[in-house]
């Protein structure tokens, strides 16, 4: 599920930051980037909630660039990219699809064995690979949009339109962006609970092995004990001291996915012990699905980095293509040797040893140095809607979002049902319901101008589909949380 974007995020939950000056500095900052990528300097994680926001409310601000170009540039380093290729900032095809796996994988994939045992083997297959074509559908919508409101104006650069946020503002209009940078705001939110939730979950596991006090083996009171740090954190104004310790959070949920897989493998495979479907269990299935794969808001700025951009669909199409293999197998088999016990946060399963212990304090540490790069964007954003803050009143109100964002985790003490309700919400409309009307937007302008429509006859038949299914999944995924 991932890096959110304010007024910009995220996204990853997903999941860049923001600040700076103006646009002007884009080439700049990409090339800086792709430079410290090359000495090692920069990793990011959690394909859940990504921040590629502006600084403010009001005006225009710069995009980042600090989680979806590093990522970028990680894929490329992953891909066996050369020197001179990533020198300009700019990554191939293959790059480009370890970019796109990198925004979906991270600590969300630790719940795809609770949704498959709750929500069905069946059920959660055939909607992981149903959201996985809808999202590469809405993809489509969302640059299809783009390209046809530059069409529409001559003056305009597509240099200039590199991020979620920036296209929203393109195709929507100044209230349509506001109304996306909010929902990022509240999906930064969401995913700040969901990691308090998965530190406790995780450090309960190791306070119970080592016969730590009873009260630090209590979930709940282990998310307070755990909000100071995360105050601190949320204190930092810069962020790459936390960029590099989520170089060894990234090789963690690899290492994680594998110790759990082999864990798994240990007990009896049993069908019979698992249901098939259980269509009540909407959260669990659909929610924590979209929690993942639903990272529209992580891409245009992977796309924005490529060499040839014409080719970002099909680097799109096998990311997803790979993704959704490693996640039917990692939830269906982690499902099937836990069985219906198995917890929301599967690498809580594991039981003692070094090893194991190492792993999930590495996945701590992982979702610890993302925490500040996500909600960052939500704190420039009510910031700058508040008429901009000095550091006192600033870290009062860092302060207040983290302890909110702690109440929330301890009302909801589930990473699978949180996952489910920020993907289940907030990433659908980002990623279902926002794509669509970008395009109907920009569709009706260009029918007034031109008068060709740029909807196809598919995508009139398709788009409104997606549209109520979207608020259908919204609406049951509330019902059934």
């Amino acid at each position: 599920m991932p890096t959110c974007s304010g007024t910009s995020a995220p996204r990853a939950l997903p999941f860049p930051a923001c600040g700076g000056a103006g646009r002007r500095a884009r080439p700049l900052r990409r090339n800086a980037l792709a430079a410290r990528a090359l000495r090692g300097a920069s990793k990011t994680s959690f394909g859940c909630v990504r921040d590629l926001g502006k600084k403010a409310v009001s005006g225009r601000c710069e995009k980042n660039g600090v989680l979806v170009s590093r990522a970028a540039a990680d894929g490329a380093m992953g891909s066996g990219q050369s020197q001179s290729e990533l020198a300009d900032g700019k990554i191939t095809e293959s790059a480009a699809v370890a970019s796109v796996m990198k925004a979906i994988m991270g600590a969300g994939c630790f719940a795809l064995p609770w949704a498959f045992a709750n929500g069905g083997i069946a059920l959660t297959t055939g909607s992981m690979l149903f959201m996985a074509l809808v999202c590469l559908k809405t993809l489509g919508y969302m640059f299809k949009a783009r390209d046809a409101a530059l069409n529409l104006d001559g003056g305009k650069k597509l240099s200039d339109y590199e991020n979620y946020v920036d296209i929203s503002e393109l195709t929507l209009g100044g209230k349509g962006s506001l109304a996306v940078r909010i929902i990022m705001c509240l999906t930064c939110f969401g995913v700040c609970s969901a990691y308090l939730v998965f530190l406790s979950s995780t450090m309960v596991t190791i306070a119970s092995g080592y016969s730590w006090p009873a009260a630090l083996q209590n979930e709940k009171t282990m998310i307070y004990v755990m909000s100071p740090l995360m105050i601190l954190l949320a204190f930092l104004r810069s962020v790459s001291a936390a960029s590099l310790i989520s170089i060894f959070g990234n090789v963690s949920v690899v290492v994680g996915m594998a110790f759990v897989l082999a864990d798994a493998l240990k007990n009896p495979v049993i069908m019979s012990s698992l249901p098939m479907a259980v269509p009540t269990a909407f959260s669990a299935y659909v929610g924590s699905v979209a929690f993942l794969f639903l990272v529209h808001f992580a891409l245009p700025d992977i796309e924005a980095n490529m060499r040839k951009r014409k080719d970002f669909m099909g680097a799109a199409g096998k990311g997803y293509a790979f993704c959704v293999l490693i996640c039917l197998a990692f939830g269906s088999v982690g499902a099937l040797g836990y069985g219906p016990q198995v917890k929301s946060v599967a690498i809580a399963m594991l039981e003692g040893g070094v090893v194991a212990v190492t792993v999930k304090l590495l996945l701590c540490a992982n979702v610890l140095a993302t925490f500040p790069l996500i909600v960052r964007s939500s704190f420039t954003t009510i910031e700058s809607a508040l008429g901009g803050l000095t550091t006192g009143p600033s870290n009062l109100m860092r302060t207040l979002y983290v302890l909110a964002a702690a109440f929330c985790a301890a009302s909801i003490p589930s990473f699978g049902k949180l996952v489910g309700l920020v993907g289940g919400v907030a990433c659908t409309a980002l990623g279902m319901t926002v794509p669509v009307i970008m395009l109907y937007s920009v569709n009706r302008k260009v029918t007034k101008g031109s008068g060709k429509p740029i909807m196809t006859a598919f995508d009139k038949v398709f788009s409104p589909l997606i549209l109520v299914l979207s608020a259908i999944v919204m609406a049951l995924v509330i019902i059934t949380s």
